[in-house]
């Protein structure tokens, strides 16, 4: 298997040049980059009609984790607390966490387990910058304009509630699209984004992340070692820096 590496370079980024794709901690060359990706794309049309059929079923399972708590955690994310703004918490409830699937998530929603798990390419195996959740946004809440970590996946959001679907949207390099339940939404969130719900009642999603269709597996694989790499790094300087208890 080849060896994927993280390789230093100088990048020319201008800031407020939306249009470009730009990803805050590392490109892996050569992917098509566009904002949205299209029900028409061939890739998307092998599995965007199954998904949407099981709306109902994914939408139930929702309805049943409703006054479950959030594991989002503001301070554990990759941009820390300054993503959402508005009265009411953004609301997780996650079955896949940083790569990691969570067994009693899945276990209480089968249905949407088992439509994930059908899916190609979806992010598992521990890849860091995957994740599957029901995102609940609350009306008068903001996610303020950000880019993902890196341009490895692609990003799918499945409307289950829009109760005002005029008063919110999502902007992907300016361009701004609703939502409409039961018809998914393919971006790159590597591009710059934001979402709004400028209405009274929440808004809700399936969010989840697939590997952008580009990369063969023998590239997934590799990446997903130097992740591997990375983190037994991270662990390792992290037992070094450990303070030594008293004897």
């Amino acid at each position: 298997m080849s060896r994927a590496t993280l390789v230093a370079g100088r990048l020319l980024r201008i800031p407020d040049a939306v249009h470009r794709p730009a990803p805050s901690l590392l490109t892996f060359t050569g992917l098509t980059s566009k904002p949205f990706w299209e029900r028409t794309d061939s890739w998307v049309s092998k599995w965007i009609d199954g998904l949407e059929a099981a709306t109902p079923e994914i939408a139930a399972e929702y309805d049943a984790l409703r006054g479950t708590p959030s594991d989002y955690k503001a301070e554990a994310s990759d941009h820390g607390g300054t993503l959402h703004t508005g009265a009411t918490d953004w609301h997780w409830s996650s079955l896949v966490d940083r790569g990691n699937p969570r067994p009693d998530m899945m276990a209480r929603c089968p249905r949407t387990s088992a439509v994930l798990q059908a899916l190609p390419g979806l992010c598992v195996d521990g890849m860091p910058f995957g994740f599957a959740f029901f995102s609940t946004l609350a009306g008068g809440c903001r996610i303020a304009p950000h880019t993902s970590p890196a341009n490895l996946r692609v990003r799918v959001h499945l409307p289950l509630r829009v109760p005002e679907p005029e008063l919110c949207g999502i902007t992907v390099a300016g361009e701004t699209r609703r939502w409409e339940v039961g018809r998914a939404l393919v971006f790159d969130d590597a591009f710059v984004h934001s979402v709004y719900n400028d209405g009274a009642a929440d808004r809700v999603v399936l969010l989840f992340d697939l590997w952008h269709p580009e990369l063969r597996p023998d590239e997934r694989a590799a990446i997903q070692a130097m992740f591997r790499e990375v983190e037994a790094m991270r662990q390792t300087r992290h037992e070094k820096e450990a303070p030594v208890p008293d004897p």
